[in-house]
């Protein structure tokens, strides 16, 4: 069964502007020979990170998004994991916009409301 996921990873923030391009396309390179298919990759740059990793700021951010078995995700992750470039990877599965805004059943907030209220 295949699924839409994200895998959003840090790179080094020393890495030339080839080496970024080279390793991006290495990620989507495992994937589609592991039998997935990418959707997109965004780029988003050099960023602050939030807290300090491996004594370092700043990291350089990049985001894939695909569909793909899971054993694609754990292979695609154990491979980036070996190579000492990416600094942190983090895997979800894709939620569209439209199910990750929560539905408001305006009777029953009306209803726990006046229940509340005895």
């Amino acid at each position: 069964m295949t699924t839409k996921y994200e895998t959003t990873f840090i790179l080094e923030p020393g890495l030339d502007e080839n080496r970024v391009n080279d390793e991006v396309e290495r990620v989507t390179g495992w994937i589609k020979e592991l039998g997935g298919e990418v959707l997109e990759v965004q780029r988003w740059g050099k960023r602050r990170l939030a807290y300090e990793i491996h004594k370092k700021r700043d990291g350089i951010y990049t985001l894939v998004l695909y569909v793909a078995g899971a054993q694609v995700v754990r292979e695609v992750e154990r491979r980036m994991r070996l190579n000492e470039s990416f600094v942190r990877i983090l895997t979800v599965i894709h939620v569209p916009p439209e199910l990750s805004i929560p539905k408001i059943d305006a009777e029953a907030v009306a209803a726990a409301e006046e229940a509340g209220d005895d």
